[in-house]
């Protein structure tokens, strides 16, 4: 009935509603292994009774309960700010458990007024509706009640006797969510609700030709000029989720982002999701990345090692003297540049600023590159900035955000 792998644990989000508590009894039937999680906001009288009713029933089927008694006071946009108390609360348990994923007793009403609101809204859906299986907060989500309705859930635990709370807040017009769900889904006919699932198909299916049709897509500027407004907007969100799968790109954001790749600067770049993504263009070409350029670092070297993490690849431990580098320069400071820095090449001394210019490194690269100090202070090596040049097997020394240098 729930297709739930019965080899693997999985969280239950249970809120004392039918709809998580006829999930909860499903997962019984079934033999699924669950622990339960609930969210207290105190928003309602019936809070504690719901949190006290559920904990005794878990108590009874031998069911674990992660409870997060959530008392600071919510003045505005509630919805959202609890649904990211509910899902931090999540990702705090799946820091110690093993489990598969977090299950979601969305129904298929739940998923007519999702896709209802983002035609109200007009925003950007990177799925319509509710997809089945999402990442939040790095967590996979499962729903596997999107097949039944809210009413066939209500029966199903008024049938088999399963107790239930009633949220009331959800039949009251304080939300848009609510309205929608009283003024439309509720006054919805059989056939109407399946002709509106055949249209959330239908253009589910148009968005996932295009995502496929991106795998063959050029980063190149003049190729990306090409793509309609919206068609680069869905580009940018699809880069984006390789990265970072929870995170959206809104159509306004992309249409800032195209006329910073479109302006004359050749190195341009925007940042996004809190600093943590950079839209860059270098030249004629558009990247996103994790960005590193706010990676400032320091290391001292006592002895040749291997050096390997997520900015540098050196190979001390090779033949470093084509770097200049040698045993009577050790300890060795491997850091980023300051402003004031400058380099000896023969008998003149060059500010390493003028250096990254005239070898047209770009802004974000700089902030990151690495300069290498013997014992006495001096800087003895920089590595030459190349972007056309590739690594091999023998190189000992080379930079992995961008393209390595010789």
């Amino acid at each position: 009935m729930l297709n739930l792998d019965k080899n693997k644990r999985y969280l239950l989000a249970c809120s004392f509603g039918p709809d998580s508590m006829a999930l909860f009894s499903m997962l019984l039937k079934e033999n699924i292994r669950f622990d339960v999680a609930l969210v207290n906001y105190h928003l309602r009288e019936e809070s504690n009774f719901e949190q006290t009713s559920l904990e005794s029933i878990c108590k009874a089927k031998h069911i674990k309960i992660y409870v997060h008694d959530f008392r600071n006071h919510l003045t505005s946009n509630i919805e959202a700010n609890c649904r990211a108390v509910r899902y931090s609360f999540f990702s705090y348990i799946f820091g110690f458990n093993n489990y598969e994923a977090v299950l979601v007793a969305h129904n298929k009403d739940d998923l007519i007024e999702t896709y209802l609101l983002q035609k109200k809204r007009k925003n950007l859906p990177i799925f319509y509706g509710i997809n089945e299986k999402t990442i939040i907060n790095g967590i996979t989500v499962l729903r596997p009640l999107l097949n039944y309705s809210k009413s066939d859930l209500k029966s199903y635990c008024d049938e088999n006797h399963i107790p239930y709370s009633i949220d009331k807040t959800n039949l009251e017009p304080m939300f848009e969510r609510n309205k929608i769900r009283l003024d439309i889904v509720s006054n919805l006919s059989e056939k109407e609700k399946i002709q509106l699932l055949d249209e959330i198909n239908d253009k589910n299916k148009v968005l996932n030709d295009l995502f496929n049709s991106f795998e063959k897509q050029s980063n190149l500027i003049s190729d990306l000029n090409k793509l309609s407004d919206i068609e680069f907007a869905y580009y940018l969100n699809w880069l984006s989720k390789k990265l970072y799968p929870s995170f959206k790109i809104t159509y306004k954001q992309s249409i800032e982002i195209r006329a910073v790749m479109n302006s004359k600067k050749p190195n341009s770049f925007v940042l996004l999701n809190k600093n943590y993504l950079i839209c860059y263009k270098e030249n004629d070409r558009m990247f996103i990345k994790e960005n590193v350029s706010n990676n400032s670092y320091c290391l001292t070297i006592d002895s040749p090692v291997l050096i390997d993490n997520e900015i540098l690849y050196i190979n001390l431990l090779s033949d470093t003297s084509n770097r200049n580098i040698h045993d009577s320069d050790y300890p060795l400071t491997i850091r980023t540049y300051s402003k004031d820095d400058s380099y000896q090449i023969k008998n003149y001394s060059v500010p390493v600023r003028r250096l990254f210019i005239d070898w047209k490194m770009p802004t974000r690269i700089r902030k990151i590159w690495p300069l290498v100090i013997n014992n006495k202070g001096k800087i003895i090596y920089i590595p030459r900035y190349r972007d056309d040049f590739v690594p091999d097997e023998n190189c000992n020394f080379y930079v992995k955000e961008c393209f390595t240098l010789k």
